[in-house]
């Protein structure tokens, strides 16, 4: 059987699982994955926003050694996005978003001091392994055959289009 070839934006090898946590309410200090510890771990996030917007935003993520996976707070980067694009062009706010990979920390520093092109950015970017969002079983009591209801993350109250 053939491999299947990824298509990467970066040229750099993937680098880190990355699950993305809607839920502001919930924190994880145990892996959601492997159970083991969690730490922190503060990287250039890539972001692509609709239309043809991309931005790095430096966020410290939760990060588990053994499953290589950051996780990410939905409402922290929503809330970090929104407070920049608010100053610079608020009709962004409430377009679609996906976070693509990190960036090398050297690069984005040099972006800090000049903005790069896209295509000068690229070789130093690392896409994902992969990328999922996480969900949550609701908790209580429920008979031995039923699963347990997944728990509907809360709707973002600041990434939203304003009329």
């Amino acid at each position: 059987m053939a491999k299947e070839k990824k298509i990467r934006f970066g040229y750099l090898e993937a680098k880190y699982n990355f699950s993305l946590n809607p839920y502001p309410e919930l924190r994880f200090s145990k892996c959601p994955v492997c159970e083991g510890k969690t730490g922190q771990r503060k990287l250039p996030l890539l972001i692509h926003i609709d239309p043809k917007n991309l931005i790095t935003l430096n966020y410290t993520n939760r990060y588990c050694p053994r499953c290589d996976r950051l996780i990410g707070h939905k409402h922290e980067i929503e809330h970090l996005l929104t407070d920049l694009f608010s100053r610079y062009n608020p009709s962004i706010i409430g377009n679609d978003y996906l976070l693509i990979g990190t960036v090398e920390k050297k690069a984005w520093r040099e972006g800090l001091k000049q903005p790069q092109l896209v295509q000068d950015m690229l070789p130093y970017v690392h896409d994902f392994k992969n990328y999922g969002e996480l969900r949550m079983t609701m908790a209580g009591w429920f008979p031995k055959d039923q699963e347990p209801p997944v728990m509907p993350p809360s709707p973002s109250t600041e990434w939203v289009k304003k009329i």
